[in-house]
């Protein structure tokens, strides 16, 4: 076992969210405990519990960098030489590719029996946000005389359309694979939802 000297606090908290996201790669987060982290990263529970309060903290900074993942990735898309429904299409494609790629990261966002019933922090919320920044941009190149509470409303509205296909699809639920794959229903999706809200 380490000593607690052996890292820094910062060298400890990536370790315990690594090995937290290592682990949550091949079981899901109600299997996991922070004896499970504590053990993988080589320390006791006792350490572990000197830089998070308890399991569904770490797992809410475990979210943190999920999120901000996902928002980087969505950064690199090569976004400019396009329309804005083209640029929310890639941002959703690149969301269900997230989702099958990583289930248990993508899973564990909404997993509200995990994470507890406390309020979620304003550092956390910021993260949200930024993601959803994202597909409010684009909304506002299509339809520029929407109010920005019109926006906010629409890009959350679109975003859990789009979630919905994804839960689907990760859970082979959708029972249309020999008529489309997730990506046309989602292309099909997005297309008419802008289609409807720019005509209505």
């Amino acid at each position: 076992m380490a000593r607690r000297s052996d890292h820094t606090r910062e060298e400890l908290t990536e370790l315990a969210l690594s090995s937290a996201e290592e682990l949550l790669n091949i079981k899901p987060a109600s299997e996991l405990s922070t004896r499970q982290i504590a053990t993988k990263m080589g320390y006791t529970v006792g350490t572990l519990y000197q830089i998070f309060k308890n399991l569904p903290d770490l797992l809410l900074h475990v979210n943190a960098r999920t999120l901000k993942r996902l928002y980087n990735d969505c950064l690199k898309l090569d976004i400019k030489q396009h329309s804005a429904e083209q640029n929310i299409l890639a941002y959703a494609n690149l969301y269900l590719e997230f989702a099958h790629t990583h289930q248990g990261l993508w899973t564990l966002i909404f997993d509200n029996k995990v994470l507890g019933d406390e309020a979620l922090p304003d550092w956390y919320l910021l993260q949200v946000n930024a993601l959803f920044s994202l597909i409010e941009q684009q909304l506002r190149q299509i339809n520029p005389r929407s109010s920005e509470q019109q926006i906010t409303q629409v890009s959350r509205v679109l975003w859990s359309s789009v979630h919905g296909i994804c839960t689907l699809s990760i859970n082979n639920n959708l029972f249309v694979q020999s008529a489309c794959s997730s990506q046309e229903l989602i292309a099909s999706l997005v297309q008419n939802f802008l289609k409807g809200w720019t005509q209505g």
